[in-house]
């Protein structure tokens, strides 16, 4: 999940739209793509529950290269370090940046994150 937020030059932080989001996933992509020639990405772009006017985005990215995938998740949100918690079962690894937040988990069943994916937008995929 990643939640990004754009900032102006004066300083104020402001959520980026939905059309300005998908942009950024797809530049995102071509970034990772570079060095991971067999990485695909699915996403959609969700309004926030509680923020009105605010959106996030869910990713399912297949990878060979994690390096390549942190590191390039860290730039695109501004970060630096990454920090690992225990939710329940799962290990969530995290980072926080000046443009926003990731989290990252292993997905152990594909077609049931597709579907959580898809309760309110349909998917999209990048290959």
């Amino acid at each position: 999940m990643i939640r990004k937020m754009d900032i102006q030059e004066n300083g104020k932080k402001l959520n980026p739209t939905r059309k300005n989001l998908f942009k950024q996933i797809k530049t995102l992509h071509i970034k990772l793509k570079k060095n991971d020639k067999y990485l695909t990405t699915t996403f959609v772009i969700e309004k926030d529950k509680y923020q009105i006017g605010k959106y996030h985005t869910h990713l399912l990215i297949n990878y060979n290269d994690k390096q390549n995938l942190n590191t390039q998740l860290s730039r695109f949100i501004g970060g630096s370090s990454w920090e690992e918690r225990n939710e329940g079962l799962d290990t969530i690894n995290g980072c926080n940046g000046k443009y926003g937040e990731v989290d990252t988990h292993l997905i152990y069943d594909e077609v049931e994150f597709i579907n959580y994916m898809n309760k309110h937008e349909q998917t999209e995929t990048l290959v």
